[in-house]
């Protein structure tokens, strides 16, 4: 009878029986603390190993011992300690910080004024002339003269365009059939040659003499009845 409580007794020892290391594994979580452990006749196995630990909640309670395969720390957080151990839910501002630093998107703003500033730049100033200075058309009979644009062609967008023939105004409009080119009307009682003068929001990018060669009745003048 003796013998059978022994082997009872010796049998109860090897399943509560466990050997743990003396180093233990690093854990960067902090309030979490583990060391490795080699068990003996667990779960109906003869041996077994793993990482036993104890958790300190932020409440100061210490939860353990708890078993894992490894270090909890390489895979898990804090947090998840916290909400699996301590009973904390997560934080819900995440969301909230999120949607704060993503909404000034206007970090844009700089390329799309980048891309403005390209555009003014060639844009005709005192130093960029809108017309190359020669004439492809001029017919005194329908009183029009067109003038070859510089290429690139600036962007006359938004501006005001003003050319002066002989000191007098004329009206202009790119050309529909060639966009190269600007005709403009030929005041009334012009004669070549003549100083053409073109400004852009007033400030003066042309100014030169056309001598008048080319310049023919092309188009016959309507005829005029009087009464």
């Amino acid at each position: 009878m003796k013998k059978k409580l022994f082997l009872a007794f010796y049998a109860l020892l090897l399943t509560m029986c466990r050997s743990y290391s003396q180093a233990e594994p690093v854990s960067l979580i902090d309030g979490l603390s583990c060391r490795a452990y080699t068990a003996y006749f667990e779960g109906g196995s003869n041996t077994s190993s793993g990482v036993e630990c104890s958790y300190t909640c932020p409440s100061g309670e210490t939860v353990g011992p708890l078993d894992f395969e490894t270090d909890p720390s390489l895979s898990y957080t804090k947090g998840d300690l916290d909400r699996l151990f301590c009973g904390i839910s997560p934080a819900t501002f995440t969301p909230a910080a999120t949607l704060v630093p993503s909404s000034p998107t206007p970090a844009e703003t700089p390329t799309l004024q980048a891309t403005a500033t390209a555009a003014i730049t060639i844009s005709p100033t005192a130093g960029s002339p809108l017309f190359t200075g020669q004439v492809t058309m001029c017919d005194t009979g329908s009183n029009l003269i067109s003038f070859r644009i510089v290429t690139p062609a600036p962007d006359l967008t938004g501006k005001t365009l003003t050319v002066v023939i002989a000191d007098q105004e004329s009206s202009c409009a790119v050309n529909p059939t060639n966009t190269s080119l600007m005709t403009c009307t030929i005041p009334p009682s012009v004669t070549f040659p003549a100083t053409v003068v073109v400004s852009v929001d007033g400030a003066v990018v042309n100014d030169f003499i056309h001598d008048g060669i080319g310049c023919t009745q092309i188009t016959t003048p309507a005829a005029t009845t009087t009464p």
